[in-house]
């Protein structure tokens, strides 16, 4: 079955704009001054590009079994990246990794577990 020009476009846009996100998450890492704000880029950055790039795969497969198996690992990607990340900068705050560097400290006065 001959795939349709508009659908090989929006697939091409959707991973054109999950390398532009990626890229701009790469460049962030770089340049933000501490560790909270560079997990805060490496959450949304890569969640947001990663999706964009599976949604243009799931566009091009080649059957809807291979699309569905593009939507669930992207859906697994979208709860586990931002869990991951909050783990990684909890794991950060506990070490007083950055603390200095804190404007305002609302954990502090908590006494969570």
């Amino acid at each position: 079955m001959p795939e349709s020009l508009l659908l090989r476009w929006a697939a091409g846009l959707c991973m054109a704009g999950g390398v532009f996100f990626s890229l701009l998450t790469a460049v962030a890492m770089l340049r933000f001054p501490d560790a909270y704000t560079r997990l805060h880029a490496g959450t949304k950055g890569l969640t947001i590009g990663i999706g964009l790039v599976l949604l243009g795969s799931a566009l091009r497969a080649p059957s809807v079994e291979h699309a569905l198996k593009t939507g669930l690992i992207a859906l697994f990607l979208l709860l586990t990246n931002p869990i991951a990340m909050h783990a990684l900068a909890r794991a950060g705050y506990r070490r007083q990794r950055g603390r200095m560097r804190l404007v305002l400290d609302e954990y502090q006065e908590w006494k969570g577990p």
